[in-house]
């Protein structure tokens, strides 16, 4: 057996329960002997009892007048029966098969002088054997009756041999099959043990990991080994979707990070360069380059603001949800929408005339101004933007729908990430986007329990929020 068996958990476990058997096993056996011991002897005495008050049924005669068993026909072979009459005549026979014979002299001598007290005792008569005896005191004088015990004792032990046969098979088949059972009750322990050591040593640093999972083999579902084995797969499928998620938060923020300063660089570079322009050109011709880095600076301005709101919003620092009037929210972002931009046509579609929902006052103006614009951004002059508030169980639903051209579909399934932009040729609008606006409103309506939805087809594009009612 190798070091590793020796040391192992079934290594441990049988070398008990083989024991435990073999206890067991001696335990009844010899509860068994001494019991069969215990009956066997009691018909033993209960037949002596029989020998002793066995006598002639003699019209006239009394009992207990005659010594039993010499002129009383019915007792077994092998009955030793010893008489000692008041005048101290001492009498002895053995009945044997068809004739009665005379018991030695050391054998009646020592059962004569046995107390007289009905009393069964196990006495060895000298070239005799062993026998069970009992005195008792008649008319005639103290008469002894004795039964071998030979056959007791030669059953007595073939049932203890045979008990012990017994025993020994009962430890040999329980080392057997303990040693199969626990093997393939621990195998799965020791394969989670070699997982455990698998995946202690994975570089887990970095990178995408492939985490290994453990073997639950053939046994039932409600095992223990079975159900711990089963956890532990979790436990990983947990970790490595966490390393998973973990690689791709860093991904995201490799990108986040390049992207921004892909942002920034444009409105630092055209600043850089209408400084110079403005250091060399002349005096009439310093207000265009001023102008223009007044611009830049306003664009960077709502670029780092927009960072810093999103960082804020990651950072789960949400302000407190309040009860909002969502229609007086949506009716104040669309009209300054209308005032914004003329070309394009904003219809509302109120029912009700009030929807209160929690949230925050002036985020929930963040996320309709940033609906709405980026409609107005992406749709040219002369489309119908509509802004629908409605209920819908216990959510306030507010969808931003216009028949714009659409959104290309490989755009669609990242249109609220982060630096998500459409082309150039989508673009109606002179200032341009930072990607950043959609990935706020979903930052701000999940912040509050809501969501952000959003389906397009050319002729139609809706941008659907959620927010929890206030109750």
């Amino acid at each position: 057996m190798s070091p590793q068996r020796r040391g192992s958990l079934a290594a441990q476990i049988q070398p008990r329960v083989v024991i435990t058997v073999a206890v067991l096993a001696l335990v009844v056996s010899l509860v068994t002997v001494f019991a069969a011991g215990t009956i066997l002897y009691n018909q033993l005495d209960g037949e002596l009892d029989g020998a002793q008050v066995r006598q002639s049924r003699v019209p006239g005669q009394a009992s207990g007048d005659i010594v039993p068993g010499i002129e009383t026909p019915g007792n077994r072979i092998g009955t030793v029966i010893a008489l000692k009459t008041p005048d101290g005549r001492i009498y002895g026979s053995v009945i044997q098969d068809g004739e009665v014979e005379t018991v030695t002299a050391e054998a009646v001598f020592l059962m004569v002088e046995l107390p007289v007290d009905e009393v069964k005792r196990t006495v060895i008569l000298p070239g005799m054997g062993k026998y069970r005896v009992e005195a008792r005191e008649t008319r005639l004088g103290t008469v002894v009756v004795g039964l071998p015990t030979e056959d007791i004792d030669r059953s007595l032990m073939w049932l203890t041999l045979f008990a012990l046969g017994i025993s020994l098979t009962a430890v040999a088949v329980t080392a057997l099959v303990t040693r199969e059972v626990l093997s393939r009750a621990t195998r799965p322990l020791a394969a989670l043990t070699n997982t455990a050591d698998q995946v202690s040593q994975l570089q887990l640093e970095r990178g995408r990991v492939e985490v290994p999972r453990v073997p639950v083999g053939a046994l039932p579902e409600n095992n223990e080994v079975t159900r711990m084995a089963a956890a532990f797969n979790e436990m990983l499928e947990r970790v490595e979707n966490a390393l998973a998620a973990r690689e791709a938060s860093e991904v995201k923020l490799r990108r986040f990070v390049a992207d921004a300063s892909h942002e920034l660089r444009n409105p630092l570079a055209a600043i850089r360069g209408y400084s110079e322009l403005a250091e060399r050109a002349p005096e009439g011709e310093k207000s265009f380059a001023l102008q223009r880095i007044d611009a830049e600076s306003q664009r960077m301005t709502k670029l780092v603001n927009d960072l810093l709101l999103l960082a804020r919003l990651d950072a789960d620092t949400q302000v407190e949800a309040k009860p909002v009037d969502a229609v007086e929210v949506v009716l104040n972002a669309v009209s300054d929408a209308q005032a914004t931009s003329r070309d394009h046509h904003w219809q509302l579609d109120i029912p009700e005339p009030e929807v209160i929902v929690m949230a925050d006052a002036d985020q929930l103006h963040q996320v309709m101004v940033n609906l709405l614009s980026n409609a107005r951004t992406h749709t040219p002059p002369g489309t119908i933007v509509r802004t629908c508030v409605r209920r819908h169980g216990d959510r306030a639903v507010i969808e931003v729908a216009d028949n714009g051209p659409g959104i290309p579909e490989e755009t669609l399934p990242r249109v609220f990430e982060r630096f998500t932009k459409a082309d150039d040729a989508r673009t109606h609008h002179t200032v341009p986007s930072t990607g950043l606006g959609l990935a706020i409103v979903r930052a701000i309506t999940e912040g509050f329990g809501g969501s952000a939805m959003v389906s397009s087809r050319p002729g139609r594009t809706a941008f659907t929020v959620t927010f929890p009612l206030a109750q």
